[in-house]
């Protein structure tokens, strides 16, 4: 899902569609593009990597360690994009009372390898052209923060070289904003991020041009196609002649683009020490300096649950579909910036919600067939569930309910070799290990197809 990213328009550093851009910057750029970009695929905004199996594939993976981008100051110098202040402060989240659900009492535990940085690797790459969604009621109270979201994933060595890819993952949100931010959609909401379209339109046409080069076989002499895939395994990633070229290609853009002055929300899905389950979900937001005096030079913070009561952070999720603490989503009302991620106003009150979870599928009596693909269908709906009325829990375990409630064996867009394998793999973009695969869901692969539509039809046929 669009994860919390938008949280962070609240603190002056967003973006939405504004009157001098689209009046004044956007046509020019627009006129320059469109002649020369044609249109967008799936698998070209949405990079899924296969899963490492050999001790040789770590070289077609991209390490968090090895990501720098040019300093501002002093372009010979290169700086971490994942820089080593954002990832202590990654860690101590993790580590911190946030990162516990009391009523189990229990708690993330991050393993030693995960305080090196470069056992993070990415799993896969995610553009966006603006969280927390596409629809106009979304943007109407949340703005537009168009984005690079990596999901990267601990990856450790066995006693032979070869790859342990482990079940925990990361979500690093880098937004491209230009200030100052819209005013809030009403009192006490977040300020509405405009987007930096001149800055997105060169991740687009970088993008285009990558595509392109694979197609006319510029990486190994081997012609890739993306267009009319359904998203899956990015091909360019998955035939072995191209893998390493494209994967280097991948690397340049993302150093291109990405520097930690545009990290601004980071989430992790992991366990408690030394146990299979449960999935954990805590997210995670950048302040400016200044807006707490613990952080007088601004940092990250633990974002409190936004369909939780306004309090706790962390969601948990375990065998036999339990979910804590439990949510109260707010996706069968219209579209409101209220949400209980709000430090003041924080809400709506949890009897005024009117919504719908994957946990509402372990009622008794259980639901009907009718009323579970309902249930269903709204989670994975990108312009009526978003990161702000809808948990984490639900949007990643929509895909697999359905497989095994409703017996779905396809869904449109989406390739069935990535489909989740079995209950417990929670991943929507990234390496399932149950076994170790590529995975995808449903809703990715929605809110993948919102992309392409609206970079296609709103971008480049202007």
């Amino acid at each position: 899902m669009r994860k919390f990213t938008a949280a962070r328009s609240d603190f002056l550093k967003s973006i939405r569609w504004s009157a001098f851009i689209v009046g004044i910057v956007a046509p020019a750029l627009m006129a320059q593009t469109a002649a020369t970009i044609q249109p967008l695929a799936l698998n070209d905004v949405s990079w899924l990597f296969p899963p490492p199996v050999r001790a040789q594939d770590f070289s077609n993976l991209i390490s968090m360690g090895d990501l720098t981008a040019a300093n501002a100051q002093d372009p010979a110098k290169r700086d971490p994009v994942w820089s080593d202040a954002a990832f202590q402060q990654f860690l101590a989240i993790a580590a911190s009372e946030a990162a516990q659900v009391s009523a189990r009492n229990v708690r993330i535990g991050l393993p030693t390898e995960a305080h090196t940085k470069n056992n993070w690797f990415v799993a896969g790459i995610r553009v966006d052209a603006g969280a927390p969604g596409l629809s106009l009621d979304i943007q109407n109270a949340y703005g537009r923060s168009p984005q690079i979201r990596l999901i990267v994933q601990l990856v450790t060595r066995g006693a032979n070289g070869a790859p342990i890819v482990n079940d925990i993952a990361a979500h690093l949100i880098f937004d491209f904003t230009i200030l100052p931010p819209d005013k809030e959609a009403q009192p006490g909401c977040f300020q509405r991020p405009k987007p930096d379209l001149e800055e997105f339109l060169k991740i687009v046409a970088d993008l285009a041009s990558l595509r392109t080069n694979l197609s006319n076989g510029q990486f190994g002499g081997t012609k890739i196609v993306t267009a009319e895939l359904p998203l899956g395994v990015h091909p360019g990633l998955a035939n072995s002649a191209t893998a390493n070229g494209v994967s280097q290609a991948m690397k340049t853009f993302l150093q291109k683009h990405l520097s930690d002055q545009h990290l601004n929300a980071m989430a992790l899905m992991a366990l408690p020490t030394g146990a299979p389950e449960p999935w954990m979900f805590l997210s995670m937001v950048k302040l400016p300096a200044g807006e707490l005096p613990t952080l007088p030079n601004g940092g990250f913070v633990p974002v409190h649950g936004t369909t939780l009561d306004g309090q706790q952070s962390t969601e948990l999720f375990q065998a036999g579909g339990v979910v804590l603490p439990a949510p109260h989503t707010n996706n069968r009302n219209p579209i409101t910036c209220v949400n209980s991620a709000l430090f003041q106003n924080a809400g709506p009150a949890i009897a005024d919600r009117r919504g719908s979870s994957t946990a509402d599928l372990s009622a008794t009596p259980a639901p009907s067939a009718d009323m579970v693909r309902d249930i269903l269908g709204l989670i994975a709906d990108p312009a009526r569930s978003h990161f702000f009325n809808t948990d984490c829990v639900s949007c990643h375990t929509e895909t697999r309910r359905a497989m095994v409630i409703l017996k779905t064996t396809s869904f449109d867009g989406l390739d069935s070799a990535v489909l989740p394998t079995d209950d417990w793999v929670l991943r929507n973009f990234g390496w399932g290990t149950f076994p170790l695969a590529a995975t995808a869901t449903r809703r990715t692969a929605a809110e993948t197809a919102d992309v392409v539509k609206f970079i296609n039809g709103q971008l480049l046929s202007k």
